[in-house]
């Protein structure tokens, strides 16, 4: 692992072209990922050949975090410098704080970025990432200090702790003192935000950015939004 410095920025071209054919395999559009790559800085290792997101926050570089590209490797996740480094901070921590529609808290920063992806150009909301479904004290206080900027909050974990982000989402409501907060069940045809198909991700966030509702079980859901009698 190297620092992000020496690491390459991700291209449609050049050295960096593997990281960038992934992200677009894995359903990222590819003018859509052209836009995201300056707002992330993301990078790619050719030499460990991973996706590398950077982590920053009030201007400190806390390193970053970096996904394999190869299916084969038992690592999909490294952290540079220390593992689990990140915990102290949200993914995405300074745009966060500008508030928007609907902040959408996921597990990991690449469900982070598809779900940026899926937000439509006029909807201002925004995707953060706990690095994992166990948030920790400073994680968790920097969510609740953002809630009051947000139309909603939502937790959206992997559908596998789907009792896990219920609890998270009933424990920062009480921590902020209000109660537009609520969690997505994603479903088990999903798995997670970073593995739902690009289209249906995008329904989801457009009728999450117009919900008031406390939980939304997509797999009941999106039946109403496909079939036209409900969503954005």
């Amino acid at each position: 692992m190297r620092d992000v410095s020496a690491l390459s920025p991700l291209a449609p071209k050049g050295v960096a072209q593997p990281g960038y054919d992934y992200l677009v395999g894995r359903g990222v559009p590819a003018q859509r990922l052209d836009e995201l790559i300056p707002r992330f800085d993301l990078r790619f290792d050719e030499q460990e050949r991973r996706v590398v997101f950077p982590v920053r926050e009030g201007g400190r570089e806390l390193g970053y975090t970096a996904r394999s590209i190869d299916a084969r490797q038992r690592n999909r996740w490294l952290s540079y410098p220390v593992e689990g480094g990140h915990k102290t901070t949200i993914y995405d921590a300074d745009r966060v704080q500008h508030g928007g529609n609907t902040l959408f808290v996921v597990e990991g920063p690449f469900d982070a970025l598809m779900v940026t992806a899926a937000i439509a150009p006029e909807n201002d909301s925004v995707a953060t990432a706990f690095f994992g479904s166990l948030p920790t004290e400073a994680q968790l206080a920097l969510v609740v200090a953002a809630v009051p900027f947000y139309r909603m909050v939502y937790m959206m974990l992997d559908a596998n702790v789907w009792g896990r982000c219920r609890r998270l989402a009933r424990e920062v409501a009480e921590l902020a003192g209000v109660p537009n907060v609520g969690a997505i069940n994603i479903g088990f045809e999903n798995r997670d935000p970073g593995a739902t198909r690009f289209e249906e991700l995008q329904r989801l966030v457009a009728f999450a950015s117009a919900s008031w509702a406390p939980e939304i079980h997509w797999m009941w859901e999106r039946r109403l939004v496909v079939g036209g009698t409900k969503g954005a």
